[in-house]
């Protein structure tokens, strides 16, 4: 009898990893399946302040594809990229440096970007006595993370200008705009690098004027995109909405929270100048 249930226990136990086998629900079948979805977004202001902005939006994303969507976005630009880098989010809000990356490693497709194309701004107190970037020489100017859109721009800039690094500027990075622009208010820095709508959100927070005294050249803004895991009609679903924000009562509060303007469609070839400054 002992032997008997063993040999039906044994008899069970190989009919399901038979089972198993023919029929896996491993994680690559789970996500395909996905119960929920993840919009990530690029920690370029403090957490709190994206969440006011983004957790609507991925609500209302989620109301029109009938699936929970998650807000996430990490303390720092380096545990973003680490997440995006592991394809943990479905859609990202990301700066265009980060999205030529994601897009040529991971597949990541693009959906909308801002109306504007993205340059970077130098700023400094409204009362400063530096007027140009040619001003700049021998002073110290703080800066978002290395890793930021701002950053590339701004180094490209200056190095146009015969400014280099360590050599006759002091160059200084910091975890968001708001720490990179806080730093010429207290005086630990001379001016800011830093970006048209950060600026905005900073006066307006603030209840500060800043200056600004200098502009880089424009590549293609920050931007929506999309992990090619989501299923075309969900994607172009997703898509609809994003773009339909700015024609609807709620959808133009969601925008003004951000001090955003309504979003345009964009495709891919259209950062290749990005893939030739990351280079």
């Amino acid at each position: 009898m002992i032997f008997t249930k063993s040999r039906n226990v044994y008899i069970i136990f190989a009919g399901l990893m038979t089972v198993i086998l023919l029929f896996p629900t491993s994680s690559s079948r789970v996500s395909a399946e996905k119960q929920e979805y993840v919009l990530g977004v690029f920690p370029h202001l403090p957490p709190r302040e994206l969440e006011k902005v983004f957790s609507p939006m991925a609500a209302d994303i989620a109301k029109a594809i009938g699936k929970p969507i998650i807000f996430r976005t990490s303390s720092t630009y380096k545990k973003f990229m680490q997440q995006l880098d592991k394809q943990v989010f479905d859609i990202a809000f990301v700066q265009p440096f980060d999205y030529v990356r994601a897009a040529d490693k991971y597949g990541y497709l693009p959906l909308a970007t801002r109306q504007e194309k993205l340059s970077a701004i130098i700023v400094t107190k409204k009362g400063s006595s530096l007027l140009s970037i040619d001003n700049l020489k021998n002073k110290t100017i703080s800066l978002p993370p290395k890793v930021a859109a701002v950053s590339h721009l701004i180094k490209d800039q200056l190095k146009s200008h015969g400014l280099i690094p360590g050599k006759n500027i002091k160059l200084s990075h910091h975890r968001s705009h708001v720490s990179c622009m806080q730093q010429v208010l207290i005086g630990s820095a001379d001016a800011c690098g830093t970006a048209a709508p950060a600026l905005r959100f900073f006066q307006h927070k603030m209840k500060v004027e800043m200056k600004t005294i200098g502009k880089s050249k424009s590549i293609p803004h920050t931007l929506f995109a999309i992990h090619p895991r989501i299923p075309n009609k969900e994607k172009q679903i997703i898509l609809n909405r994003i773009l339909g924000w700015g024609n609807t009562s709620e959808g133009k509060k969601m925008l003004a929270r951000g001090r955003l303007k309504p979003l345009r469609e964009i495709t891919d070839d259209k950062y290749n100048i990005v893939r030739q400054m990351s280079k």
